[in-house]
Parts: C-alpha cells; sequence; structure tokens
C-alpha cells in the first residue's frame, strides 16, 4: 500500500499528470526545467513557439483568447532579430484584440507591424476593419486601398472595401436626411413667425443669462425664428388651415397651482375651456375643497411684461413701467387676448391668472388684485 502512495505521490509530481500546479515557494526540478527549455534556443526559435502557442490558444476560442495575447506578447518580449516575425506576432495579437474589439490595441499593433514589414497586407486588412469599427471611413479605405494595391484580388480586402463604400453611402444617405428635415423645420419655423407676426402677436423671450451672449441677442432679433421652442410644449401653425395654436398655462395663486392646455387655438373662447375644466363639480380639482372654483365666479387676468419688452432690463438706470394686471372676459377668443398691445407670449407659452370671485376666496382675489394696485 505504502509502495502505491509513494507511485501516486511520484506521478503527481510529474509534469505529463499533474493536476495542478505546485504550490508557490514549492520547488519541482522537472517542471522548472521543461519551463526553461520554453526560452532555450535561439531568439527566433524561441519566439516562434510562443507564436505557435498562441495560435493554439486563439484557435481554442474566446475563453483562451487572454491567453493567446500572452504568448505573443511573450514572443515579442524575445526580441527576436527576425523583423517578418514580430511583425506577425502584432498582427496576430492584433486578430486577437479586433475580436474582443479592442480597436485601439488593434491599430496600436498594426502600426508596429506595418514598420517592420511595410507589405504585411495582414495588418492592412485589420486596420481597415478596426477603423471601419470606429467609422474613420477615409482612414479605413486608405488602408485597404494600400493592401489591394500589393494583392489586387485580395477577397478579403475587397469585401472589406465594399462594406466600406457601403457604410459612406449610408452615412451620407442620413446626413442628407437630416439636412433636409432641419431645412424643412426652418420654412416652418419662418412659416410660423410670418404668421404670428401677421396677427400682430408680440412674442418676447426671457433672457437666457450669462450663456446668452451679444450676437446671440443680436442674431434673435434679425431671425426670431431661429430661437428654439420649448420641444415639448410650443406654439404650432396648421399649415392646412393657416391657424395657430399656442400653449396655455392658468396659474391659480390662490393655491399655488397651475393647469397648462398644450394647445390652445387662436379662435377657442375662454369660456369654453373653462367649462371643460371646472363645470363639472364630480371633476373638481383636489385642492379646491371649498368648489368655489365654478365657471361662474371666475375671473380672468394677464400680468403685462414690460422688464422684457427691451430684451431683459434695458439696463439699471432706466425706471421701467410697473407690472400690471388686466381683466379679459371669458367669452373672449384666445386670438383677441393675444392682440392686445400689453399681452406677450413670454418663450411661446401664454399665460394667465386664475381668481374666484366665489365667498371662499373672494378676500385672496381682493389682496392679489391690491398689489398690482400698489405697485409704482
Amino acid at each position: 500500500m505504502k509502495d502505491q502512495d509513494e507511485l501516486m505521490k511520484t506521478l503527481a509530481s510529474t509534469p505529463l499528470f499533474m493536476t495542478e500546479m505546485p504550490a508557490e515557494g514549492e520547488d519541482n526540478e522537472v517542471l522548472s526545467a521543461l519551463q526553461s527549455l520554453i526560452f532555450d534556443g535561439p531568439p527566433e526559435e524561441v519566439a516562434t513557439n510562443f507564436k505557435n502557442q498562441g495560435n493554439e490558444a486563439f484557435l481554442d476560442g474566446p475563453r483562451h483568447f487572454k491567453d493567446a495575447i500572452e504568448y505573443y506578447s511573450k514572443g515579442l518580449a524575445v526580441n527576436a532579430p527576425d523583423d517578418k516575425l514580430n511583425a506577425i506576432l502584432h498582427v496576430n495579437r492584433a486578430a486577437v484584440n479586433l475580436e474582443l474589439g479592442n480597436y485601439r490595441r488593434v491599430l496600436n499593433d498594426c502600426a508596429a507591424a506595418l514598420k517592420l514589414d511595410p507589405k504585411n497586407v495582414k495588418a492592412l486588412f485589420r486596420s481597415g476593419k478596426a477603423l471601419l469599427m470606429l467609422e474613420k471611413l477615409d482612414q479605413a479605405r486608405d488602408c485597404v486601398m494600400r493592401g489591394l494595391q500589393i494583392e489586387p484580388k485580395n477577397k478579403a480586402l475587397n469585401d472589406i472595401l465594399a462594406s466600406i463604400d457601403a457604410k459612406k453611402k449610408d452615412i451620407a444617405a442620413k446626413e442628407s436626411r437630416s439636412h433636409d428635415r432641419q431645412l424643412k423645420r426652418q420654412q416652418e419655423e419662418r412659416m410660423l413667425w410670418d404668421t404670428i407676426k401677421s396677427r400682430g402677436f408680440t412674442v418676447v423671450f426671457t433672457p437666457n443669462g450669462d450663456d446668452e451672449t451679444d450676437s446671440d441677442s443680436e442674431e434673435r432679433k434679425a431671425r426670431p425664428w431661429s430661437r428654439s421652442w420649448s420641444e415639448m410644449h410650443r406654439p404650432t401653425l396648421d399649415a392646412a388651415t393657416g391657424k395657430l395654436a399656442f400653449p396655455v398655462l392658468f396659474l391659480y395663486p390662490e393655491f399655488s397651482e397651475s393647469d397648462l392646455i398644450a394647445s390652445f387655438h387662436e379662435d377657442d373662447a375662454f369660456a369654453d375651456h373653462i367649462e371643460a375644466m371646472f363645470g363639472d363639480p364630480a371633476q373638481a380639482p383636489g385642492w379646491d375643497k371649498e368648489r368655489a372654483y365654478t365657471p361662474a365666479a371666475l375671473e380672468l387676468y394677464f400680468e403685462t411684461r414690460p422688464d422684457l419688452d427691451s430684451g431683459g432690463g434695458g439696463g439699471a438706470s432706466k425706471q421701467l413701467p410697473a407690472r400690471r394686471l388686466l381683466k379679459i372676459g371669458q367669452e373672449a377668443s384666445l386670438g383677441e387676448v393675444l392682440e392686445h398691445p400689453d399681452f406677450r407670449i413670454v418663450d411661446g407659452f401664454a399665460t394667465f391668472f386664475v381668481l374666484s370671485t366665489s365667498s371662499a376666496s373672494a378676500a385672496f382675489a381682493k389682496e392679489f388684485r391690491k398689489k398690482y394696485r400698489q405697485k409704482k
């Protein structure tokens, strides 16, 4: 039994039968001798051995790609005096990194290979493929064309050239469509602005602070349609009818609440929207506990904005008129109110205050109006 145990122990320490590597610090003379053989012999032979081991690891599949890179790196570390062999090691390592998507490393290895072997077609091919993946199409095409000058009938090079050209056409088509959409959008914006101007409506913008330069301000004055509206809520023009619609804000200062009507048609009367929002007691807003906000009890106002007429202030030395609160009738249409010489559409929105004259809210409404009368 003892002899059998000794035999198994001896076999376990023999590299051919090892199931695990020796523990750190544990010597194994046979294994050390075999490992040293890897680095024995001429540098070209050692580097070639590493190249072959790398090739085997690469062919074994993705789980062994890391090992393949390590073998190719060890082969390069030998510094064999053979430029073509070292170029192959670089190109092979590039092939692994190409599979892994490490395109920058691919380009670095291929560049190193081409310095050693300027006519290395694989280096040019893999450079072209990596550049294609990075969408550096002009550079990719240049690499492939250089390769085709060496091997005009190389199928892999011709295939990737077709892919590059197809990608360039696809990008050009997308850019053309994007340009067309942008041009159409600009035309629509210009038509929108021309229609707003023809109605006599006044649009102003709040300043952008430090982000807005003098040139931005001048551009806005010269070409107001170049100013971006909110992407979600913006004035619109129905091309078929020539009618405008605006996002409208109803503010309820008594409760610090608000409603947004995303598309309020210029011909719509305020009464229609008020009735839809407050006409049904069962649909009353949760904040109106006293049911004070009924169509008959509501008054609508807009606030004048003289501070924006001068583009955001007009300077510290200029005394601006105080803001005023002007009442409008519910039967008026939005367009009729927007025509008022003191109304300002601010950043594309038309904003109105809604107050209630019911007994529960009358005191607040009176105090709110009083604040504007006190302003000088």
